[in-house]
């Protein structure tokens, strides 16, 4: 028995995985293996076998962040990420569920801040651990300024980069200093932001709001946020896998 990190009863903790399983299932190569990308300096990028997870959270709960994570994987799986594949452009959807879909995004950078695996030191959330804790376990719908989402899907040379995972990295805001957090899961590229977010932070709108969901489909070592980020794994080495 432990108390369980989103309702807080002491209760029989399941192993909860930080991001949910499929999005690692189609990304094993023969090995049954993926890579995660480091790009910190003197340290390597890490070969996994299956996704990380820890005792987190109470089965009741596990069900109440699996309603998101089925959403999650209907929109980003079974819809976005075939219609890019397929097209080659930006995916939009004006008929989303934007409370159920935002929950799943907000519940991945969630439970990595409250994880201890070294995957995800720099998810540290502070007080807004808490205020995300109750969203999630209550199933809030926030206002589109709070807590706002960029997402791409990316790719390498026309192939979506599935596979690719990039640990959480913070940023300061240049226009109001609040913090953003980004990471790639699966390819897919997270920008979101923490608390209320001026309309400078993300001059387009958040791509999740209640109007429509927008994936943009843009090369991987092309978006600003992480040029820096790529440039230093190109420089090391490690990102030479998905060069050939």
């Amino acid at each position: 028995m432990a108390e369980c990190r989103l309702c807080l009863n002491d209760k029989t903790l399941c192993k909860s995985h930080i991001f949910p399983e499929y999005m690692y299932a189609h990304c094993y190569d023969d090995n049954h293996s993926y890579i995660e990308f480091n790009a910190e300096s003197g340290k390597y990028n890490k070969r996994r076998r299956k996704g990380i997870y820890e005792e987190l959270l109470c089965r009741d709960c596990e069900l109440i962040i699996q309603k998101y994570e089925d959403y999650g994987k209907h929109i980003l799986y079974d819809v976005a990420k075939q219609k890019i594949e397929a097209t080659k452009k930006s995916y939009c959807n004006e008929d989303y569920d934007y409370r159920l879909f935002k929950l799943f995004v907000l519940s991945l950078l969630w439970r990595a801040s409250i994880s201890t695996q070294d995957s995800f030191k720099l998810a540290l959330l502070g007080k807004y651990e808490e205020e995300l804790r109750k969203i999630l376990l209550n199933g809030l719908e926030t206002p589109v300024n709070n807590y706002p989402i960029y997402l791409y899907q990316t790719h390498i040379g026309g192939n979506q980069s599935n596979g690719v995972f990039m640990e959480i990295h913070p940023a300061k805001s240049r226009f109001d200093g609040k913090t953003v957090y980004q990471f790639i899961a699966d390819g897919v590229f997270f920008f979101v932001g923490v608390g209320v977010q001026s309309l400078k932070t993300f001059r387009h709108g958040s791509w999740v709001n209640p109007e429509r969901l927008q994936i943009g489909y843009d090369e991987l070592t092309k978006l600003s946020s992480l040029v820096d980020i790529f440039a230093r794994l190109h420089h090391q080495g490690k990102f030479s896998v998905y060069e050939k």
